[in-house]
């Protein structure tokens, strides 16, 4: 497989990965340093785009689908 590595992104990854170090591993302790960190910043003056996320409609999986998308057959006998 011939992919390209992009060095923001694999910046970002490698930040994360030193974080979620830090943290032990943990996601509890990850998501609430997360949260600590972008309180501070906020504090800082940083803006961030977290608006909330308004729904003018039920989100429906079905929607437009006219017929199942699943395939059955029965079982070889």
């Amino acid at each position: 497989m011939n992919s390209i590595e992009d060095p923001i992104v694999a910046e970002v990854r490698a930040n994360r990965e030193a974080i979620f170090a830090k943290c032990g591993y943990d996601h509890d302790k990850f998501n609430a340093y997360m949260r600590e960190v972008g309180e501070q910043l906020k504090r800082e003056g940083w803006v961030f785009a977290d608006r909330p996320i308004v729904r003018r409609k039920p989100v429906t999986y079905e929607a437009g689908m006219t017929e199942s998308s699943v395939v059955r057959e029965d079982p070889p006998a």
